[in-house]
């Protein structure tokens, strides 16, 4: 078979030297045509006027398919089966279309091909019902795996290892496309901006050789930096955001990490990075930012089963006395909890990649066994690895019942790396972050103690719009001081909406003799959830909730760990997920009455 060129890398291979806004343009104007294309292959036999007289869909089935889903399949067809309730007479039903119908299979042969099943046969058979209505049966025989059996690289040999991983994998678009863009990425941060390359596609009984041709051109280095757009925010913060020169060699990563640390500023609606040439090797970048309105006033009402009813507040000024510094005054009142703080932010500390926080707060904290004032403050410094992952380190003190002698200073060091697509309803990525936490020592006091926290969470879609949810956290304590102990209110608890949800907030774990909890120096808890989406703002979920807490720090013993499983509803709504959980308690505790618990709250349990 003759060689196959294709090209499935468009915007990083373009010929010309052109800057980041023409690629734009050319990218708008590709996706423009493709939206077109989709619209009339797509919307037209959908929403067209099918002839009344054509017989209804009644049932609509999918067979001989192994290696996808059939829901998967279902969804990307328009051709459906009429629901049982088409007889309503708001409810349209669904009429069979022949040139639907073309369409769909010749979707589901280009799906498949696009994964590797290059011959794939598709075809449809339609059984007669009755005079009015027909059930619809889509065959699908997948025939063999085409695999890359060798991915090689001309004119970039040194990274040849990075394409060549291809080997052995299916030959799929998706695949070699995300093989080029990281060949790619690598030597664009290694300063060959005008890099084009060209994938040649040999295919020979299921077996595919694919040639990754490189053009790289010269190796560039920055000119000049341009900053437009500001107005109020000058010229030297924008730069101190930045993580390049002038005169540095040209890196991708440097300006993609450089668009992160402005937009994370919060003082911008939008940051863009354009380069332009300047001379044979050399670029100049304009960094075009618009700016956001500076104050904001925020302020919000709502129940949960573990805080009862609560309202809060927060003004923000977001580049209070210029240097796009944060100045944050919030404040939080509930039936349990009282708490309000007082927080400036400046970002680009010392580097653009450090972030220095101040912050006073003053709080009352509400539980069965005890109540606790404190008044303090907290001095912490931010450290940006990469754009997912945070290093922390911050310094704490205040008081405890405003009394001077309950004074109190604590260090924590910690680790976050966060690559969720969403912070409150997240559908794929995952949370990591480890805390080591010193409490006493710089003030002597009897209840010195040290704690160490580690949470995992993983998110990834399924099929049937569902997302499966795994959190594992645990932590521990060890007691350093002499006399005192750990202070209750710095114990670990369990129990509640976002913990193992048989049990009320704090209900899991040790207990004095009158049944209240005491808390404990050792926590494991484990769950997994399968959150589903209904309807456009209707969820459901299960789960399965795992944990205990021990008095003792240390080895945590398995056979005490306590079970529960439930379910809940999710109304999907613009401020986040509302959340209703029914828990059961599956292990026996007859410290607790309740069997069954019930929780609400906004947001997901993780």
């Amino acid at each position: 078979m003759a060689p196959v060129s294709f090209n499935p890398y468009f915007l990083m291979t373009h010929c010309d030297r052109m800057d980041y806004t023409n690629l734009l343009k050319v990218l708008f104007v590709r996706l423009r045509a493709c939206f077109i294309l989709v619209s009339l292959i797509i919307a037209v036999p959908a929403y067209g006027e099918t002839p009344s007289d054509a017989p209804i869909v009644r049932w609509h089935y999918i067979s001989g398919h192994r290696a996808i889903w059939g829901s998967e399949l279902k969804a990307l067809m328009v051709t459906r089966a009429s629901p049982w309730y088409d007889f309503l007479p708001w409810v349209h039903a669904r009429r069979y279309d022949p040139l639907t119908l073309t369409s769909d299979l010749e979707k589901l042969r280009a799906y498949y091909r696009d994964l590797g099943y290059l011959a794939v046969s598709v075809h449809s058979t339609i059984e007669q019902l009755s005079a009015d209505e027909i059930g619809l049966e889509i065959h699908i025989t997948e025939g063999p795996l085409t695999r890359i059996s060798r991915a090689s690289v001309i004119g970039g040999e040194d990274i040849a290892n990075a394409f060549g991983q291809l080997e052995g994998k299916p030959l799929s678009h998706e695949r070699v496309n995300k093989g080029v863009s990281e060949v790619v990425s690598e030597l664009r941060n290694r300063g060959y901006v005008f890099v084009r390359a060209e994938v040649e596609t040999t295919i020979v009984a299921q077996q595919a050789e694919l040639v990754l041709k490189l053009a790289s051109g010269p190796v560039c280095s920055l000119n000049a930096i341009h900053i437009s757009g500001n107005k109020a925010v000058s010229e030297n913060t924008i730069s101190r955001g930045l993580t390049f020169q002038s005169g540095e060699q040209f890196s991708e990563a440097a300006l993609q990490k450089s668009q992160h640390l402005l937009y994370r500023a919060g003082v911008f609606r939008s940051v863009a990075l354009v380069l332009k040439d300047s001379s044979e090797n050399r670029v100049d970048v304009d960094v075009r930012v618009s700016e956001r309105p500076f104050q904001a006033l925020r302020l919000g009402v709502g129940y949960d089963t573990d805080e009862d009813l609560w309202t809060s507040g927060a003004w923000t000024h977001r580049n209070f006395g210029g240097g796009a510094r944060q100045l944050k005054l919030s404040g939080r009142i509930s039936g349990k909890n009282r708490e309000t703080v007082l927080g400036l932010r400046q970002p680009y500390f010392l580097s653009s990649n450090n972030w220095l926080n101040i912050s006073g707060f003053v709080q009352r904290e509400r539980q069965a066994a005890f109540v606790q004032d404190e008044l303090g403050g907290n001095l912490s410094l931010e450290r940006n690895i990469t754009t997912v992952a945070d290093l922390i380190a911050q310094f704490s003190g205040g008081v405890v019942d405003f009394s001077a002698d309950s004074a109190f200073a604590e260090m924590k060091v910690g680790l976050l790396v966060d690559t969720r697509d969403d912070i409150f309803d997240p559908q794929s990525g995952m949370l990591a972050q480890f805390t080591v936490r010193e409490r006493g020592q710089f003030l002597g006091s009897d209840g010195e103690f040290l704690q160490a926290t580690a949470e995992g969470r993983w998110f990834r879609r399924m099929p049937l719009r569902s997302v499966l949810a795994l959190r594992v956290q645990g932590g521990v304590i060890l007691e350093l001081g002499k006399a005192g102990g750990v202070p209750n209110v710095e114990r670990f608890f369990a129990g509640g909406l976002n913990s193992v949800r048989g049990w009320g907030l704090n209900e899991l774990g040790p207990k004095d003799h009158q049944g209240e909890p005491t808390g404990g120096l050792s926590r494991v808890e484990m769950s997994a959830e399968i959150r589903t989406q209904v309807f456009f703002s209707l969820g459901t979920a299960i789960f399965v909730d795992v944990g205990n807490v021990d008095a003792k720090s240390g080895a945590f013993n398995p056979e005490s760990l306590k079970y529960a499983v439930g379910a809940g509803l999710r109304y999907l709504s613009p401020v986040g997920p509302v959340r209703f959980d029914v828990g059961y308690r599956l292990s026996d505790d007859r410290t607790v009455e309740k069997r069954i618990q019930y929780h609400i709250s906004l947001g997901q349990a993780f």
